[in-house]
């Protein structure tokens, strides 16, 4: 275990990374921080101080962290003002001097410099005659890599909490992350015995509360990102570890939820901050590496073996890159200052660029094999539209009714509705043949498409798909699925549709946009319109979690959130 949490930290930056882990190590371990990392402000060579008791002595002690990444070589020890012997020396000349506060003045001093290397041979000499030299000004100690690993094993995955069980599993995990058809069991049982949930996401016997829920958040983050990270390796799959960590902000949320209110709120200011930041950098990785793909035709499928296999990598990419560039748009504030607010629409528009372009250059984007696809065109439009990208947005959409009211005309290429790839193969007909009357019984896809068609204004569109649906497919039954007000019971730990909300079915898809536009308003104007306004995520400014969770899990997205842009984007 101590070599899979060395590796992981190999892996961390300094900014935003291991100075986010660091804090939670010290918090176990008794020290209690009183200045973390902060972006703009001087910090006289300190990037992380904590008041506590020396395991050692036992004595009052102030423990001033300098945080650097990688290996530290001979320019990383002494070549600039960033380097690890300027930054002691401005701790003693500037730090110690005038920023203590008067009850730090008879503590001990501890200075450590923490990375996620190593100390190279060839400043190994400089290092103990410097600490040699200022042995009198403060304790001077360097924590790599292995030295944090066996402190995180220790205090944070200590034998209470980290159970053997839970060591095999992710082990067992780790071993598996390089098989992109692996589900990731192991590492779901560890999150759901960590987070105290049975199989149905309720709350088993004793759940934990206070400190220790605290602490089982920091265990199920910590192994989801020690999984990503290890899945980032060149025989790793790193789609698995965006999932997995996914996975564990979804479900330590759903947790989350199930706490009362002042667990609830300190684990979201405090453990749950931390993942959702851990998320967002582990989902920029991921965007890194398949950008240059999106941008060469069928790059991303190039190597599919078949139209099936095609479709689904086209529709999962779809999906993710939809949830990047929701995440980024999403985050930005309202109080936000300017440089925030470019920062965002900057990331917003980057990723969006590279759906739009993906779009563009796989023609099997818009032939969904599988009715839930549903979900990610509406994630992949709300994205579009929401970054301007209208037009590409109308081509998209004009590409999918074609293709898939050619499906239901020929009954071939069908979008099913069941997620068996054996219905897909054997009766879908994407692969010789016609699709069975059984697979074409009902379809989310084509009320999605006429949904759409309303809001972007294309009323020839529409009124073409509602004319087709009555004399060409008939016997297909049209449907939507509402969610109800215990949406959020399930949202974020299984598909909700199982188990809340109605099914609006069948519907007539009247001969004229404008008929259409007024049952959507209708349903925007009913109870089911007031759902969203319950979400805790919404509430707590994290709207595209809810996204996240409908993409995950292949719930539909409630037709009201998107309903609601009618008239926004009509030319």
């Amino acid at each position: 275990m101590k070599l899979v949490i060395s590796e992981y930290l190999r892996t961390l930056k300094e900014r935003d990374e291991l100075d986010r882990l660091l804090p939670d190590l010290l918090l176990e371990m008794g020290y209690v921080p009183v200045a973390r990392p902060q972006m703009g402000n001087r910090q006289y060579g300190v990037d992380i101080a904590a008041r506590g008791k020396n395991a050692e002595t036992g004595g009052d002690e102030l423990l001033l962290l300098v945080v650097k990444q990688g290996d530290i070589g001979r320019n990383d020890w002494d070549s600039g003002i960033q380097s690890v012997r300027p930054s002691i020396n401005e701790i003693f000349d500037v730090y110690l001097k005038s920023q203590l506060e008067p009850q730090d003045k008879n503590r001990s001093i501890r200075i450590v410099v923490a990375t996620g290397g190593e100390l190279k041979q060839t400043v190994q000499a400089s290092w103990s005659g410097f600490v040699s030299d200022n042995q009198d000004k403060a304790k001077i100690e360097f924590w790599g890599a292995d030295a944090i690993a066996v402190l995180i094993e220790k205090y944070l995955l200590d034998e209470h909490i980290f159970l053997d069980e839970d060591r095999r599993d992710l082990r067992r995990a780790l071993a598996l992350s390089g098989d992109s058809e692996y589900d990731r069991q192991d590492l779901h049982r560890l999150f759901m015995r960590t987070l105290d949930l049975n199989d149905k996401g309720q709350l088993t016997e004793k759940p934990k509360t206070g400190k220790v829920l605290l602490k089982a958040l920091r265990i199920v983050n910590l192994s989801a990102q020690a999984f990503a990270h290890w899945t980032l390796r060149d025989d790793g799959d790193s789609r698995q570890g965006l999932f997995a960590v996914e996975r564990a902000i979804l479900w330590s949320w759903h947790r989350i939820q199930l706490a009362d209110e002042k667990n609830k709120k300190d684990a979201i200011a405090g453990p749950f901050s931390t993942m959702w930041l851990g998320y967002y950098r582990f989902a920029s990785h991921y965007f890194v590496r398949i950008q240059s793909h999106c941008q060469v035709e069928n790059s991303l499928t190039r190597y599919a073996s078949n139209g099936v296999e095609s479709s689904l990598i086209a529709f999962e990419h779809i999906g993710i890159l939809a949830s990047i560039g929701l995440l980024s748009y999403q985050a930005l504030r309202p109080q936000a200052n300017e440089e925030e607010k470019n920062y965002w629409q900057s990331n917003a528009a980057v990723v969006t660029d590279a759906l739009a372009t993906l779009l563009q250059n796989n023609g099997v984007s818009s032939s969904p094999c599988l009715d839930r696809h549903s979900q990610v065109v509406t994630l992949a439009m709300l994205a579009l539209l929401g970054t301007g990208r209208q037009d590409a947005a109308k081509e998209w959409l004009r590409k999918l009714f074609w293709n898939v009211d050619y499906a239901y005309r020929a009954k071939k290429y069908v979008p099913i509705a069941t997620d068996s790839l054996d219905d897909l193969v054997e009766e879908g007909g994407w692969l010789g043949g016609q699709a069975t009357d059984r697979m074409m019984e009902m379809s989310w896809m084509l009320a999605t498409i006429a949904g759409w068609s309303v809001i972007m204004g294309m009323d020839e569109l529409y009124e073409l798909l509602a004319k087709n649906a009555k004399d060409k497919y008939p016997k297909v039954c049209i449907q939507l699925w509402h969610p109800e007000k215990d949406l959020y019971q399930y949202l974020y730990f299984q598909p909700a549709q199982f188990e809340s909300g109605a099914t609006e079915a069948p519907i007539h898809l009247p001969p004229t946009a404008k008929e259409y536009r007024k049952q959507m308003n209708i349903v925007c104007e009913s109870e089911f319109g007031k759902v969203f306004f319950d979400s805790p995520a919404a509430k707590t400014g994290l709207v595209a979690l809810d996204l996240i969770a409908h993409r995950h899990f292949s719930t539909p997205v409630s037709p009201v959130f998107w309903y609601s842009l009618t008239g926004n984007f009509a030319s």
